[in-house]
């Protein structure tokens, strides 16, 4: 029989206008805060000289703030999973909007490096926004709304571009109008986000989480892509006009619309990589993104022709960065649980800013050594290279890993549980799987059928999900072993073994239905339940529960 699913929370809204609302919201903020954040440095240039600066002091200056909101990115998050986005979000907005007044008011070198460093919360408004939501959306769009989400950056960006170029900001009346549009965004943030807030830790507790984070395989791997693909997009934003005019010798106003037009074009490939992360593996799209991209700037390295061949090689290195960022943060959409939301998208925000700030230092260097981007381009293509070979040789084994840690998706409280698992109904959804099986298995004692009709070869990725389940669980002993069907005794009293060691045994049989071989183990070894896992484009990872005496029953994954 089919339990009834659980009421969603949210009031008399319907979950899914809430959660359009929440993203909506969440979105726009993304573009304000990022805007403001820039305001000082790239994006309000002229306003250096109503202070008596140069724009080099000026852009000197706009480091500040960059350096200050990729700080604050951390608490930013464990303060929102404590707190909830809702008092977190026009916090920030509100703090925002003061230093923007405060900017607005003072003279003088000092008292500007003191404003810069209070532009700089702005950037705490990445984590709060991402974990709205987060917690806002179901879980098999969390990736694809996280992705649109993110795009917002980029369509701030193209605004900061198309305004260098277009707008001239004024000192009293232009920031006076910002800050009112900080704080009319921080009531509207308090009056729509309803994500309610996180679990009630400890400080010490918030603090060791993050200190957790930092040791899992998956935050390296999502932070040092977030930064390739949001540092080069950055790259695009800060280089592409400059390299517009010297290079192909276009006036600055079009080759600053130009580039405002590729972070546009950017912000459309966000959206289209969450969107495609529904279809195929997120390792496999990320990894075509970056040998695409290294194809693109090798082009570019020897000046080709503006028209047939720069122009639309600039397009497709935006659509690759974009669509690969989009990628990542449908990745952590996916598998980030929302009670964690903020720390996660927070620690991996400020490792990967940090990471992108690598491509546009390198061309600098580059460009005040030898005169030219070329030897630049080359090397951001030969790094490309690397992280695309890297991807492709352990696509399976990366896959498996980039998953952070699910709540348990079972309430039975099963001392045995089996699991069973086919590979095509799972392959491009490795990490999802991964995640909810280390969860399981630290309240059940676990064993996993995993059945692939081509378990050898590049097809086979039951060893892969053996890699990811040992570095979810660092402190359990994982083993597998290949099994008949149906499996014999031997091997049935083998894996009883195991799993009275507090072992968990994988068991890698051929063919494309596990469910027979799980029910057999499962009477074999006095298994309480046989859980069958597969995923759904909208609900995320289901289980479906096995007992002999009732037939199959639909669980619900969690909200």
């Amino acid at each position: 029989m089919l339990m009834r699913r659980a009421e969603p929370a949210g009031g008399n809204k319907p979950p899914g206008a809430r959660a359009a609302w929440t993203l909506a919201v969440a979105a726009a903020g993304y573009v304000l805060h990022y805007w403001t954040w820039m305001l000082v440095g790239p994006i309000g240039p002229q306003l250096a000289h109503r202070y008596g600066l140069d724009e080099g002091t000026w852009a000197l200056l706009g480091v500040v703030p960059i350096v200050v909101g990729v700080l604050v990115r951390v608490p930013a998050g464990v303060l929102t999973d404590r707190l909830g986005a809702r008092v977190v979000l026009p916090a920030v907005s509100f703090a925002a909007a003061l230093a923007v007044l405060a900017l607005a008011a003072v003279d003088g070198l000092p008292a500007l490096v003191a404003v810069a460093c209070a532009i700089g919360v702005a950037g705490a408004a990445i984590p709060a926004g991402a974990a709205a939501v987060v917690r806002a959306v179901p879980p098999g769009r969390r990736g694809t709304a996280l992705s649109v989400f993110a795009a917002g950056m980029c369509l701030a960006a193209a605004a900061g571009v198309a305004a260098r170029a277009l707008l001239r900001i004024e000192r009293e009346p232009g920031l006076l109008v910002l800050a009112g549009v900080l704080l009319g965004y921080g009531l509207l943030a308090a009056a729509v986000v309803r994500d309610g807030p996180g679990p009630k830790r400890q400080p010490a507790a918030a603090w060791s989480a993050v200190t957790a984070l930092l040791r899992r395989p998956v935050t390296r791997h999502l932070a040092v892509w977030y930064g390739v693909s949001c540092g080069g997009l950055v790259a695009v934003d800060l280089y592409l006009p400059a390299y517009l005019h010297r290079t192909y010798g276009i006036d600055w106003v079009p080759a600053m619309l130009a580039a405002a037009a590729g972070m546009g074009v950017g912000a459309a490939a966000g959206a289209f990589g969450g969107w495609l992360c529904r279809h195929r593996a997120p390792t496999a799209v990320i990894g075509t993104c970056f040998t695409t991209l290294a194809a693109l700037l090798l082009v570019l390295a020897f000046d080709p022709p503006l028209v047939w061949v720069a122009a639309p090689a600039l397009a497709g290195v935006a659509v690759a960065l974009g669509t690969a960022l989009g990628s990542v943060l449908a990745l952590i959409g996916r598998t980030a649980p929302p009670a964690q939301a903020g720390t996660i998208t927070g620690v991996i925000g400020a490792i990967g800013s940090a990471v992108g700030l690598f491509p546009t230092l390198l061309l600098t260097a580059v460009r005040y050594g030898d005169g030219s981007y070329a030897t630049g381009l080359i090397l951001l293509a030969s790094a490309a290279i690397v992280g695309a070979g890297s991807l492709r040789a352990r696509r399976g084994w990366i896959g498996a890993a980039v998953a952070f840690p699910a709540p348990t998706v079972v309430a039975s409280q099963s001392a045995t549980t089996v699991v069973s698992l086919a590979a095509p109904q799972i392959r491009a959804y490795l990490g999802d799987i991964t995640a909810v099986l280390a969860a399981l298995a630290t309240r059940h004692e676990l064993a996993v059928v995993y059945a692939d009709p081509a378990p050898s070869g590049r097809a086979g990725i039951g060893l892969p999900l053996v890699a990811g389940l040992r570095q979810h669980l660092p402190k359990h002993t994982i083993l597998s072993m290949v099994a008949e069907t149906p499996p014999h005794p031997h091997e049935t009293a083998a894996i009883a073994a195991m799993i009275d060691a507090g072992t968990i045994p994988v068991i890698l049989v051929a063919g494309a239905d596990p469910t027979p071989t799980a029910m057999l183990l499962a009477a074999a070894v006095g298994a309480d339940q046989v859980l069958h896992l597969t995923h759904d484009r909208i609900e995320g990872v289901i289980p479906v529960q096995r007992v002999p005496e009732a037939g199959y029953a639909a669980i619900d994954a969690p909200r």
